[in-house]
């Protein structure tokens, strides 16, 4: 009997999506392709961009339609990243087999069977080998996409500065940062900016609509709670069960009741690990948009504001309770049914 290949997680994956290397179209962001353009148009391309913006909003996805055009993919129209999925450049980096191409990003721990929750220095030591060695395709360009350089450890950021302050010939860096404010400044200052803005609501709306079929409330909550990132709007429309719905009647029962235990359990088993981190962010936000409409009355949160009588300084409480736990469940390992439980029951009482 044959032995199941097992699927090594990628980190640079959502779960449920297609891995950006495999994604060829891109909502927004028709500034941030103009400047690369420009730059090549005119001769004068800079060896490290830095690509930043929210989670889901497209920066691996316009990394990849740099890279294949800077490895020599053909576009459909002139002056135009539109490379289409049959061009060979295309292939072979969808493959994963352009040898001019190099991905960093967090690794697998096959003993821990987990990705490991920094990319550490000796994936910066196989990068610096990788441009020591001779460029393995006709078109000697290479190229690095670094997803995210903010997974960096001090030691893995400390070798790639090196890289950036004495860059080999022909090598374009494409450097991921959900928070650039977390890189060494020296690293920032060696990075031509390239940052990604939110996409408009109505566009995203129109986008998700021709992808998903779900109702029309949970697609306008997916795209309230998306923060303009197109990725983390299809993530929560293909999470419907698991965090709009439940979202929907959290907010519906504050003022009565619920069973929240059940919620907190169910967001804590590890088969809902992605849920869960969308469900704290949609949290979050929600106790954001309470804040503002307690002292506006301005609604801009998913669904109709919370029934519940509150000053806006208690919403921005919880919401900071919200973040303080959410971290402290993260950095010192607290039991995930418990920090959820207790948060929602603030939420209830305050």
């Amino acid at each position: 009997m044959a032995r199941k290949e097992v699927e090594i997680p990628e980190a640079d994956r959502s779960e449920g999506s297609a891995h950006p290397r495999e994604v060829y179209d891109l909502l927004g962001h028709a500034d941030a392709e103009s400047r690369y353009l420009d730059a090549k148009r005119s001769g004068r391309m800079h060896h490290a961009w830095l690509i930043t913006g929210a989670p889901g909003i497209g920066k691996a996805t316009l990394a990849y339609r740099i890279a294949r055009d800077r490895l020599g993919g053909s576009s459909l129209l002139d002056g135009s990243l539109d490379i289409p999925s049959n061009d060979p450049v295309a292939q072979r980096i969808e493959s994963q087999g352009h040898g001019n191409l190099s991905v960093i990003r967090r690794p697998y721990d096959p003993k821990a069977k987990r990705l490991k929750r920094d990319v550490p220095v000796d994936e910066i030591r196989k990068l610096a080998k990788f441009f020591q060695s001779t460029a393995a395709e006709t078109d000697d360009w290479r190229v690095c996409i670094v997803d995210k350089i903010d997974d960096l450890n001090r030691n893995a950021e400390n070798a790639i500065l090196k890289l950036l302050e004495e860059p080999p010939t022909r090598t374009l860096f494409l450097l991921l940062a959900d928070n650039p404010g977390k890189l060494l400044p020296t690293i920032r200052s060696r990075c031509l900016h390239l940052p990604l803005h939110p996409v408009p609501d109505e566009g995203l709306a129109r986008w998700l609509k021709s992808r998903t079929d779900i109702r029309p409330e949970f697609q306008q909550a997916a795209v309230a709670l998306s923060r303009g990132a197109p990725g983390k709007a299809l993530a929560l429309a293909r999470n419907v069960e698991g965090v709009l719905h439940p979202l929907k009647r959290l907010m519906q029962s504050l003022a009565g009741g619920g069973d929240d235990m059940a919620l907190a359990k169910t967001l804590a088993a590890k088969a809902n690990e992605t849920a869960r981190e969308l469900f704290w962010d949609a949290l979050i936000d929600v106790l954001h948009a309470q804040a503002v409409f307690a002292a506006t009355g301005d609604w801009r949160g998913p669904y109709e504001p919370i029934k519940a009588l509150k000053s806006p300084q208690s919403w921005i409480r919880l919401a900071e309770d919200a973040q303080d736990t959410r971290a402290a469940e993260t950095g010192i390992n607290l039991d995930k049914t418990a920090a959820m439980f207790d948060l929602i029951s603030k939420v209830r009482a305050a």
